[in-house]
């Protein structure tokens, strides 16, 4: 029996999802620290610039390449299920057929 071909799209969902993370966990920090300024003790790190001029750009990015690698994932799984329930068919109709050739369905 065929074993399924491994999805490349669940790399790049687990790369992109670890970095959404980050992200996400980044600007939501950004913002508290700005909601609440004296909490800042000294000059704002490197990484808050980053979240204050591209925060919102780089979160709107990552969720669309997970988007599309969803899309993709699920697209990819269901044409090798179905690659995979075709093979089984013909190997199925193979079977019966050599069976019934040399009659080893008949009592």
């Amino acid at each position: 029996m065929p074993r399924p071909r491994p999805n490349p799209f669940y790399v790049i969902l687990g790369a992109v999802g670890f970095l959404f993370t980050i992200t996400a966990s980044s600007y939501c920090l950004f913002v508290l620290r700005g909601v609440r300024p004296e909490s800042l003790s000294g000059p704002p790190h490197a990484l808050e610039r980053l979240m204050d001029r591209h925060g919102v750009a780089l979160l709107a990015g990552q969720i669309a390449v997970l988007a599309v690698a969803t899309v993709a994932a699920v697209a990819m799984d269901h044409y090798e299920g179905e690659r995979l329930r075709r093979q089984r068919a013909a190997a199925d109709r193979e079977a019966r057929g050599r069976d019934a050739a040399t009659g080893a369905g008949e009592p």
